[in-house]
């Protein structure tokens, strides 16, 4: 019996070679050398298996299976190599398996850092790649220090005595100095010696990238790759928490007569705040805007929150007739406000209190709001039903009692549910009742031992007594007038604010950010949410103010050094990418250039009063009236506007708004039907608005020049609610309204086109709608 033939396959059966599957004859002895594999065959190699074909093994019509497993051992180590490469393909470690947000770099060295669903996986990861992990050592004694003598002096100034035994070297080795530091309030304080930190400052430093604003160290951003799924959490399914203490609370206190009369110096004339009857009783807030003392309409310094404090049956100062009003104001207008304020309130016999560092307040935005918030704060409230601006002011407990990790269960408290208490209202602003739910405030460590005390059943002591003011607040992020764009649903309609001591706002923090679907928000969240929803975002969007002037001078100048960083890099960038270089001293200086707008020689600077701002309030009242009805001053006017821009494309900071006559604008709407099936609609009707294309006699000399500049882009980001580029831009009063009023359309509106230098001048058709 003849041996059977040797089979082997053509060279043409694959169009790829693999380095695998081609083993060394018998005649070589050298071992193949290990290539990488290809990536894109990734998937394929895990499921082929490499043959070879043997003559040993059918020896003389015989056969050895000593010498047929020998001739077959490639095949056996290909079969087993592919079993363990498909069960390993496309496998994920333990921290691949978790959301993005939630993944680190040291997540593959430490099994610690991951959540504890997934431990067990990562420590069986680390066992089989043989990978040891190291703790750092650190020292954990709060005592040692070491003191240099610009230190020891510096204390010695400030009053803090220090041991004399902390000038000798001490047991712990030669040159290490102890000090003793008698109030634990200066543990932190040199470092707020420029800047104030937050009640949440600790917790937020760890998670969040910080920056320095106002007067404050104030969280920019998460450090989580996690911007969008904030926002989705912020507009869908969840919410977004802000630490907003850094506004800066102002408490009159008065007779109601008095107080309106204050109220009325630095508020516009019949504002509700003074005379709507649900604002004065309390149950209303008003959001409206502070201008100098009697100098209403031209001279706005900064939005403000009003509210009235409710008088209870039981309040002591019902007899002599006295009311309280809250002011919240940004940080960037403080000076402002606080010296017209104070100055009101000694002509018309009031109180003026500062409460900056004694009540603080955290801000909650999104569609999960409600029921968050009903569980924090254990109302039996419905949210849902509540209007904008409604106010509720009432006493809750502890909320560290309806933390997950305390036995709560166990603990049978039905008199702790809080309710809004009229007797108890305005407690937030009485300072006796403010202080002592603050001395009444206990540790973590201490709330912990009495309640597993009182679990045991050893103690019949409350776990505590603490009874917690608040002010809850449901407002709109952002200065606002009216609607935009025909939105069905603002996008920052679901916002509470929750007022409370400045000391409760550390524990009501902590339990907020451990309740599902809560997440951080930054400045960047609220600049996001207020560019979507078409809302005013103080002090960058109005930049003819006095604090927006300084935050436009801040961020040109930002701007311009990171201009010039790019500019002295070893690798060249394309120029288009360095952005604009600037063109005149008042861009340089201020980064808006009015005298090029307005036509005159009046140029942005900070002390120059000519450009005044428009008010959203007041862009609604001028737009419905006739020209003979406006003040003269009206055509130095300018007002906050926000853009969408149809079709592609970016809009940067620099970008410049350009109009057309009223003729070419009422055909933009006519030309967007009419070209909407072609390839590049918006090109073609800017070629027709340029005069490049005749397509349309009445636009031939309807073109767009240098003289029909309308303002400038203050800030642009992509719109993920929408899905293309939006804006809010700063617009010239005189360059955008004809003259006649109008009470058909809702909102004063217009087209544009925006002209982008940085992007050697890219032009984007875009509609434009007045805050």
């Amino acid at each position: 019996m003849e041996p059977p033939t040797t089979q082997t396959a053509p060279s043409h059966s694959r169009k790829r070679k693999f380095h695998d599957s081609n083993p060394p004859g018998p005649a070589k002895t050298t071992k193949p050398t290990k290539v990488p594999p290809d990536k894109r065959r990734k998937r394929q190699d895990a499921r082929e298996i490499s043959a070879q074909t043997s003559e040993v093994a059918f020896r003389d019509g015989q056969f050895d299976p000593v010498s047929f497993v020998n001739s077959r051992e490639y095949e056996i180590k290909s079969f087993l190599r592919s079993m363990n490469s498909s069960k390993n393909a496309q496998r994920k470690r333990a921290f691949q398996s978790l959301p993005r947000e939630l993944r680190r770099r040291t997540a593959a060295h430490n099994s610690s850092r991951v959540p504890k669903r997934v431990r067990e996986i990562a420590r069986k990861e680390l066992a089989e790649d043989n990978t040891t992990v190291r703790k750092k050592r650190r020292d954990y004694r709060p005592g040692a220090r070491r003191l240099n003598a610009n230190q020891l002096r510096m204390l010695s100034t400030r009053g803090i005595e220090t041991s004399s035994r902390s000038q000798q070297p001490t047991s712990n080795g030669p040159g290490k100095i102890r000090s003793y530091i008698t109030s634990k309030s200066s543990r932190y304080r040199k470092r707020q010696r420029h800047k104030t930190w937050l009640p949440t400052h600790i917790w937020s430093a760890k998670r969040a990238r910080m920056v320095c604003k106002w007067g404050f160290s104030l969280a920019e951003t998460p450090n989580l790759k996690c911007y969008r799924p904030t926002y989705r959490a912020a507009t869908q399914g969840g919410c977004i928490a802000v630490d907003t203490s850094y506004y800066a609370t102002i408490l009159l206190e008065g007779q109601e007569k008095a107080l309106k009369r204050s109220l009325a110096r630095f508020l516009p004339p019949r504002d509700f705040a003074m005379v709507g009857r649900c604002v004065v009783s309390g149950g209303l807030a008003r959001s409206t805007w502070m201008y100098e003392e009697g100098e209403w309409p031209k001279k706005p310094l900064t939005p403000i929150q009003v509210f009235w404090c409710p008088r209870g049956p039981s309040d002591g100062s019902k007899e002599q007739g006295l009311r309280k009003v809250v002011l919240r104001v940004h940080p960037a207008s403080w000076d402002d406000a606080w010296r017209v304020t104070t100055a009101c309130a000694a002509t018309s016999d009031c109180t003026c209190k500062d409460l900056r560092f004694e009540v603080g307040s955290i801000g909650v935005m999104g569609p999960r709001t409600a029921v968050i918030l009903k569980a924090l704060l254990n109302l039996n409230t419905n949210f849902e039903n509540m209007r904008v601006d409604e106010a509720i002011h009432g006493t809750g407990r502890d909320p560290r009692l309806n933390s997950f990790y305390l036995r709560t269960t166990a603990l049978d408290l039905p008199s702790q549910e809080s309710t809004p208490n009229t007797d108890l209202a305005g407690g937030l602003f009485d300072a006796k009742y403010r202080d002592a739910s603050i001395m009444a405030q206990v540790s973590q460590k201490t709330l912990n031992s009495r309640i597993s005390r009182l679990v045991s059943g050893e103690s019949d002591r409350l776990v505590s007594d603490a009874e917690v003011p608040f002010a809850l607040i449901r407002e709109v992020v952002g200065t606002h007038a009216y609607a935009r764009h025909s939105d069905p649903q603002p996008l920052t309609s679901h916002s509470w604010s929750i007022l409370l001591p400045w000391k409760w706002v550390r524990p009501y923090w902590l339990v907020l950010m451990r309740m599902p679907g809560v997440r951080l928000g930054g400045l960047k969240e609220l600049e996001q949410l207020t560019l979507e929803g078409g809302v005013g975002y103080f002090p960058t969007d109005f930049p003819s103010t006095n604090a927006g002037r300084v935050e436009a001078l801040e961020r040109n100048r930002a701007r311009l050094d990171q201009v010039k960083r790019r500019s002295t890099m070893k690798t060249k960038l394309p120029k288009k990418r360095n952005g604009p270089e600037p063109s005149t001293e008042s861009e340089t200086n201020a980064g808006y250039m009015w005298g090029d707008v307005l036509a005159a020689d009046i140029h942005f600077k900070c002390e120059d009063p000519e450009v005044w701002q428009l008010t959203p309030d007041l862009v609604q009242l001028f737009w419905k009236s006739r020209q003979s009805e406006l003040p003269p001053s009206i055509s130095s006017g300018v007002f906050a506007a926000h853009i969408r821009v149809y079709g592609p494309g970016n809009i940067d900071s620099d970008t410049l708004v350009y109009t057309f006559p009223e003729p070419a604008s009422k055909l933009v709407p006519r030309m967007l039907l009419q070209y909407s099936r072609d390839r590049d609609p918006i090109d073609k009707i800017l070629e027709i608005l340029d005069g490049k294309n005749d397509s349309l006699e009445s636009t031939r000399q309807s073109g767009w020049t240098k003289s029909s500049l309308a303002g400038f882009v203050v800030r642009g980001n992509f719109g993920f609610y929408g899905g293309g580029p939006v804006a809010i831009a700063a617009l010239a009063w005189a360059k955008v309204h004809s003259g006649e009023s109008s009470d058909t359309q809702d909102a004063f509106s217009g087209w544009c086109i925006l002209l982008n230098k940085a992007r050697k001048g890219a032009k984007r058709l875009a509609q434009w709608v007045a805050i």
